[in-house]
């Protein structure tokens, strides 16, 4: 039976519905029964089994495969993590960097998107920060900003105070065309928006499992566009980097000619294994079929939050732009006020700043979300 968003048989899989309006996976996502029962059912096994739970290279590789499908990759472009910033930190200590060089970002990333490209200030790299108007960042704003001593374009797909969905396609063609690369923190998207790497121009995307994707804390993903393997430089590589870690005695191996040249050690497995059910979900149900299902709702909430006179902060504009975020400013209380009432009522969100932030998926209905309007002051 094919599961349907919103409908019983998919909220039946995630236990925070029978105690919470639970509307936000932009911070971090409850997890579902498939996947704490596989990660379960790991442990157990480890327990009862020693080495004989540890997964072989048949699994690993139908990981990469089961990954790389929610990115239209190819299973040797992916690397496992154990979150967005690590994969960011691979190609922000990976380029060979130049004093003069430029990087060119945006001013409203969340800081894991940040911090990782300070790391290079000290070699004569600057950082440009492309201003947002009204919340939306302008592609030909991030265009004038670039010259021919820019390396990178490091963008979020989504922001994640407003919720703008940035236009990965104009933008990864724009990098094309300089001959920048074009690297993309993918987690507040990855998981309820589709993602194609190859009609996004994207060179490298880190994300993490425990928002959209609906995994744990503890793996992520990493995807390396196959051109640029031998373009970023690992710095850091171990047992796991080689051609063939299972050769014991070879001291001299070259690193795998495959992205898992970027995992230095032994992997999470428990949270690997949970992430990976979580996307074998995502999956089944269909990230187009969530994206539609998703907007719809944050866009009837976007139309009731204006009836009801709250001021928008998320930009309320084309489909295209938006996200399965949305983030409005309260009017009689400070936001971490209205979320303590929120919470009192079974309602869970994020303050953000100015912003309370709401962020469903696609197991909530408008149930949910009139379950938030009915305890808004």
């Amino acid at each position: 039976m094919t599961l349907a968003p919103g409908s019983p048989a998919v909220r039946a899989l995630f236990p925070v519905t029978e105690q919470y309006a639970y509307l936000n996976h932009a911070a971090v996502a409850p997890l579902n029964r498939r996947t704490a029962d596989a990660m379960r059912r790991w442990v157990a096994d480890w327990e009862a089994h020693g080495t004989r739970a540890y997964p072989p290279a048949e699994t690993v590789q139908a990981y990469r495969q089961r990954a790389a499908a929610l990115f239209n990759a190819q299973p040797d472009e992916i690397a496992f993590t154990r979150n967005t910033t690590e994969g960011l930190l691979l190609v922000a200590r990976g380029l060979d960097w130049r004093p003069g060089d430029n990087i060119v970002t945006v001013e409203t990333e969340f800081t894991a998107n940040v911090y990782p490209w300070k790391n290079v200030e000290a070699e004569g790299v600057t950082i440009r920060r492309v201003p947002s108007r009204r919340g939306r960042i302008v592609v030909e704003d991030v265009v004038a900003a670039m010259d021919h001593r820019t390396r990178v374009l490091a963008v979020s797909f989504v922001e994640f105070y407003t919720g703008y969905r940035n236009d990965l396609v104009r933008l990864g063609a724009a990098c094309r065309q300089r001959g920048v690369c074009f690297c993309v923190d993918a987690i507040q998207g990855a998981g309820v928006l589709p993602i194609d790497v190859e009609a996004m121009h994207i060179d490298f995307l880190a994300t993490g499992g425990p928002k959209w994707l609906l995994g744990p804390m503890g793996a992520g993903l990493f995807y390396c566009r196959r051109d640029n393997l031998n373009a970023l430089d690992p710095r850091l590589y171990g047992w796991l980097s080689t051609a063939d870690p299972d050769d014991y005695f070879d001291y001299e191996q070259p690193l795998s000619p495959t992205a898992s040249r970027f995992e230095w050690g032994t992997l999470s497995w428990p949270s690997l294994v949970g992430l990976m059910e979580s996307i074998a979900l995502l999956l089944e149900v269909g990230v187009e079929r969530i994206a539609d299902y998703v907007l719809d709702l944050t866009g009837e909430l976007m139309a009731a939050l204006q009836a009801k006179g709250y001021e928008l902060i998320t930009p309320a504009g084309r489909r295209e732009e938006r996200s399965g975020i949305v983030t409005f400013r309260p009017s009689s209380a400070s936001p971490e006020e209205v979320a303590s009432r929120l919470e009192a009522a079974g309602v869970v969100v994020s303050p953000r700043g100015k912003g309370i932030r709401v962020a469903p998926h696609f197991y909530n209905t408008w149930e949910d979300i009139d379950r938030l309007l009915e305890a808004l002051p």
